[in-house]
């Protein structure tokens, strides 16, 4: 038998490895003196909810995150088993007969109302989901804490019918909420093209929470359901572990992606050294604001269309002036503190964050003019057409030795793209912006 001739590891050579030797022509397989342990049932459970590769093919921030969200789903499974048992005594399950159709038609109307609040706030809000991932995410969270409040007590007033609904429509938030967010977060956790397994792993860690919680739950409700004084102190302690857990989970996230506040705090930070230095990751995740808006003094709008106050003729001459053949154009309203950002269709990921990064030069050369008006405002927008090229080379650099990711973004772009046609409408002149 001769020497070791090939290593075979899955994910870190610490958890997983294989060696194997050659005999008479055919590879043996040898125990690895680094393993040390036969397979095991702990083993089993490690293949079954983590995903393949595990830690090296997740982010870093996988498994504090995790932790954070199975006591978060434990507590609410067990509230929502309270709130069920609370619901079903509204609608008089176990009562007379009498009681069925009035029950029937209730339950209907409360999932008629979920329904609807479902495609509205999938409307009103889808667009902000990913650019606002870590903040809905918690109000999700704590919206479903309240709609749980609200279906235990439905049963001990006079207006059981109106308080479901009112639940329902906030658990339409909810589940839109948590769905539409969840992709952003897996995405950010597979590292090797494994989408798919880091999503059913997840799936099966929820699965066995709610297992978990099913067997709490049936042990602890019979010992509640007959004292409102334990129930609610149960509910309320579940409640504050639940919204505590989301935080800490949302906290622990360290994107590398830039949506609004990521980068102001990144570019204010990298302005503020004279641009020499960009915090890392972890430093402007930390800093970013999860339950209240990131307080900025200029806010902007990335894709817009043109204002509902027509583009007089100046306007469009100081654009075309200051931004020539650029893919991006800006209109800055000092009186409102808004800057519109209006793209070509030719603008890329890359010059959305250009644009962007113009912007906070822009808003931050404006800090110091308080009492801005129209000439001043058009001075500081050309100068940081002069000054924006270098910095931003800087920037990125600086950025991208730390891993800030510049392919995508959640700045939060529309779909609005904006050509200038000549003003002679017979010709083929466009004039991309």
């Amino acid at each position: 038998m001769s020497g070791i001739v090939a290593e075979e590891v899955c994910g870190s050579p610490l958890k997983k490895k294989t060696l194997y030797t050659l005999d008479n022509d055919r590879l043996i397989k040898v125990k690895s003196s680094r393993d040390g342990s036969t397979y095991g049932f702990g083993n089993f459970l490690y293949e079954v909810f983590f995903p393949e590769g595990y830690p090296d093919s997740v982010s870093k921030d996988y498994l504090t995150y995790q932790v954070f969200d199975t006591i978060q789903a434990f507590c609410s499974y067990v509230n929502g088993t309270i709130a069920t048992q609370s619901v079903l005594t509204g609608l008089g399950v176990g009562e007379e007969a009498s009681t069925a159709l009035a029950a029937t038609m209730t339950w209907v109307l409360k999932d008629g109302v979920g329904m609807i609040g479902r495609i509205v706030f999938a409307w009103a809000q889808g667009t902000d989901l990913d650019s606002d991932m870590k903040r809905w995410r918690l109000r999700a969270d704590f919206f479903n804490d309240v709609a749980t409040f609200l279906d235990i007590v439905s049963s001990q007033t006079r207006y059981f019918a109106f308080i479901i609904c009112i639940s329902a429509l906030l658990r339409s938030i909810v589940g839109i909420a948590g769905t539409g967010t969840r992709p952003a977060i897996i995405l950010h956790q597979a590292r090797r093209n494994n989408l798919g397994d880091v999503t059913a792993k997840d799936a099966s860690q929820e699965t066995m929470v709610h297992l978990t919680a099913m067997i709490v739950a049936l042990v602890i409700m019979p010992w509640i359901a007959h004292s409102h004084l334990l129930s609610w102190t149960v509910f309320f302690l579940l409640a504050f572990i639940h919204v505590l857990a989301n935080y800490c989970g949302v906290k622990s996230l360290n994107l590398e992606q830039f949506n609004q506040s990521r980068f102001h705090l990144a570019v204010s930070a990298f302005l503020n050294s004279g641009g020499t230095f960009v915090p890392s990751i972890r430093e402007v995740n930390r800093q970013e604001p999860v339950i209240v808006p990131l307080y900025r003094k200029w806010r902007y709008s990335i894709g817009c269309r043109l204002p509902r106050r027509a583009v007089s003729g100046g306007d469009f001459i100081e654009m075309r002036e200051i931004y020539g053949d650029e893919v991006f154009c800006l209109m800055v309203n000092p009186s409102k503190g808004h800057v519109a950002v209006f793209l070509s269709p030719a603008a890329t990921p890359a010059d959305v964050i250009r644009a962007a990064f113009e912007v906070e030069l822009i808003g931050h050369k404006l800090l110091t003019h308080f009492s801005a008006v129209r000439d001043t405002v058009l001075e500081v927008m050309r100068q940081t057409r002069m000054e924006a090229g270098d910095l931003y080379e800087r920037f990125e650099k600086l950025a991208r030795n730390e891993g800030f990711d510049f392919a995508r973004n959640y700045l939060g772009a529309r779909d609005w793209r904006l050509t200038w046609r000549s003003p002679d409408a017979r010709t083929a002149d466009f004039m991309v912006m």
